[in-house]
């Protein structure tokens, strides 16, 4: 899937905070992004499964709320969206998971899951 090609994104490598006013579509890719990428970060193939599962979750369920928002081809917004979130937060590197901002970014990407109804493995 196009979505998960940014893996590859992180292996030839600043979020933004999210924007006031930003689409809840877009903050969802950028989760999904942040998942995506932290796959690559991580040495358990068990781990990187479930964040994979997890982005994949993020992906689908950004596509349904593009279209709530009107946009007219959902699933290319996403698509397009997504290359560019995960290249940002690829420039991040490896330890970002150690950081409190990355522990801030889940815990706001879960409490958006459990909000949106996003199904992330494990939830």
């Amino acid at each position: 899937m196009i979505r998960m090609s940014c893996l590859a994104v992180v292996a030839l490598s600043a979020a933004a905070p999210l924007s006031a006013g930003q689409p809840l579509s877009e903050s969802m890719v950028q989760c999904g992004a942040l998942y995506t990428v932290a796959a690559g970060w991580v040495d358990r193939d068990g781990t990187r499964e479930k964040l994979l599962d997890a982005a994949e979750a993020w992906a689908v369920s950004a596509e349904a709320r593009a279209a709530t928002e009107g946009r007219s081809d959902p699933a290319g917004y996403v698509d397009a969206m997504w290359p560019v979130k995960c290249s940002a937060w690829s420039q991040k590197h490896r330890a970002y998971v150690f950081t409190g901002d990355f522990r801030d970014w889940m815990s706001y990407c879960r409490a958006l899951a459990k909000h949106e109804n996003v199904p992330l493995p494990g939830s």
